[in-house]
């Protein structure tokens, strides 16, 4: 086992870097333990934030004449290879020298065990998790906090004390449920999980070719790609997608909210074919009327902006709206025959009756018995409900989402319920608002929909902020703070013509 802590400029592995390695090597020989402990400073070739050096009281000048990562990275891997890497925290320690040794050109992977979770999982009625805590809570010897050789010792001296306070089946039993890796698909290396990170973003899984058998989206792409692969968990379907995954890609955003945009744009572009129910979901339909009366069905990708504020919906397919409109009918005596949704539509106002008004079920405007506008004004406020309203906004918006963890920022430009794109800058915002054509897509619109009404749990580091796009608007006078994750439900469930209810659009304006 090498209990192991790093002290870093920062805690992006990617832009941060490593100003201090302490190992504590512990081999096991029968009876026999070896002991072996290893530490030194690191050159990070970056300044280290003066919070930083206060924290942990490594200065410019202590690593100044330090060796640089890349110059002790093969001595560093010897020292932890073959062994169980443990950690306090173990993703960042772990994550950081993956990212010195990929920069150095080693490869590195372990088998991780985080002292975090081990203590969640022996004790989880017990709380906090910190090392300080856990360093009184088990009375340890903590000398030289914030250094990196005096936290990989109090490590060791945990799994001691742990080991003196449990019996060896119950640290078994926790070593073997930290320990366990998800079986892998058999076409896929053996390091494919280790390279993805801990981030929100989206992950699309390939078979024999260049097509994509499966997208999908997480807050965290390490773990949710995992689990794609538990073993003890896998539905059938699970196993099948898992024999024909022979290579996986990822893209990483800002937060959960661009995640959910670029899978659905994904889906319906790429069309993957394990993606059934998200694919369908491509198929709906919005309902509007023409100055006659006549219904038209639209499919909902195809719609301008210019009509949205005149639609209905959107509906699961044009089969699912005709066999709605024609329950309504029956239930309240409006005329499929006038709507154009009964015989030819050329012969919606010849004057012959409809099938229900000869069943008394009909109010005989196909025959005048009622005006052609009383019979729009009554279907119009049937209607009402599914009414999809004009945008609440003089222009374009921006829902700005920052991860403040990874710095990331990500701008979604919406206008007209219409998504027209992400990008990184205000500048390539207003470009969109100028360039982009407006066409409507019924998941784009809904998680919109969800955004402006607060629909969302809070869901730290991400936050969401709308901005007007106006030509001399200013960010900071426009931006309202929202709630940023989108539950997953919402997201997963499919649609019925009441999720883009007239309701819940108008509490956005």
């Amino acid at each position: 086992m090498a209990f192991v802590d790093v002290e870093t400029t920062g805690s992006s592995p990617e832009r941060e870097r490593v100003t201090e390695v302490g190992v504590v090597r512990v081999d096991f020989d029968g009876d026999a333990v070896r002991i072996e402990e290893w530490s030194t400073l690191v050159n990070p070739g970056v300044p280290i934030p003066a919070e930083i050096q206060w924290l942990t009281g490594i200065t410019n000048d202590m690593v100044r004449a330090a060796p640089s990562f890349a110059e002790i990275a093969q001595e560093i891997f010897d020292r932890l290879d073959g062994a169980v890497f443990v950690a306090h925290n173990a993703r960042f320690d772990y994550g950081f020298l993956r990212a010195e040794f990929n920069r150095a050109g080693l490869s590195f992977t372990a088998k991780t065990l985080c002292t975090v979770r081990l203590s969640r999982f022996l004790y989880p009625d017990r709380s906090p998790h910190t090392l300080d805590a856990i360093i009184d809570r088990f009375h340890l010897e903590g000398e030289q906090r914030h250094r990196a050789l005096g936290d990989a010792r109090v490590l060791w001296r945990l799994l001691q004390r742990l080991a003196d306070r449990h019996a060896p089946a119950e640290i078994e039993l926790a070593a073997h449920a930290l320990l366990r890796r998800p079986a892998l698909p058999p076409n896929l290396p053996p390091d494919a999980i280790d390279a993805l990170p801990h981030a929100p973003g989206v992950y699309v899984f390939y078979g024999l070719n260049e097509h994509p058998i499966y997208i999908g989206k997480s807050i965290d792409l390490r773990a949710r790609v995992a689990g794609h692969f538990n073993s003890e968990y896998r539905a059938p379907g699970e196993m099948r997608l898992s024999q024909e995954i022979h290579r996986l890609e990822w893209e990483e955003t800002a937060g959960e909210f661009g995640a959910l945009l670029r899978e659905s744009e994904l889906i319906k572009t790429r069309l993957p074919a394990h993606n059934v129910a998200s694919r369908r979901k491509s198929n709906l339909v919005l309902l509007s009327f023409d100055d006659e009366g006549c219904a038209t069905l639209t499919r909902a990708a195809a719609f301008e902006f210019a009509q949205l504020g005149n639609c209905y919906g959107p509906f699961g397919s044009r089969s699912a709206v005709r066999r709605w409109m024609t329950g309504l009918a029956a239930e309240h005596n409006v005329c499929l025959k006038t709507m154009g949704l009964e015989g030819r539509r050329k012969a919606a106002h010849d004057g012959a009756p409809c099938f229900n008004y000869q069943l008394r079920r009909c109010r005989g405007a196909c025959v005048g018995a009622e005006t052609r506008a009383e019979h729009a004004a009554r279907l119009k406020e049937l209607l009402l409900p599914w009414l999809l309203p004009r945008w609440p906004h003089a222009q374009a918006i921006a829902l700005v989402e920052r991860n403040t963890e990874r710095s990331q920022e990500q701008w979604h430009v919406f206008d007209q319920w219409c998504w027209l794109g992400t990008v990184k800058s205000m500048t390539a915002a207003f470009d969109l608002t100028r360039t982009a054509p407006r066409v409507f897509e019924a998941d784009a619109a809904r998680l919109a929909v969800q955004a402006l009404t607060g629909q969302l749990r809070d869901r730290s580091p991400w936050r969401l902020d709308r901005v007007e796009l106006a030509p001399n608007a200013s960010p900071l006078a426009t931006t309202l703070p929202l709630v940023v994750a989108l539950a997953d439900s919402a997201r997963e469930n499919a649609l019925t013509p009441r999720q883009l209810h007239h309701d819940d659009l108008h509490a956005a304006i």
